[in-house]
């Protein structure tokens, strides 16, 4: 039996953030091309390093900056793993 998917196709593309938990997430999501999966993850990618280098112009550090780095690096684990350049 087949699965409706509820995915917001668009906004999903260009906010993955709000559709998606976490960057695997993304990544196992089937209602998404490849090519679409990584301009998603690149996009998230994008925001969450411009939203660190806002946060770091004369602003101390918090815990919330260092959730957003170990985001980061998720989301570059899942742009290696979708290029098919990931480490086993």
């Amino acid at each position: 039996m087949s699965t409706i998917s509820r995915l917001k196709s668009q906004e999903a593309r260009l906010n993955p953030e709000t559709q998606f938990e976490n960057p695997a997430q993304l990544v196992s999501e089937i209602g998404l091309t490849r090519g679409q999966k990584l301009a998603a993850l690149r996009r998230w990618e994008q925001k969450i390093a411009h939203e660190l280098a806002a946060a770091s112009e004369g602003m101390p550090s918090t815990d919330e900056d260092a959730t957003k780095a170990a985001l980061l690096s998720e989301i570059g684990r899942a742009i290696l793993e979708l290029e098919g350049r990931a480490e086993k």
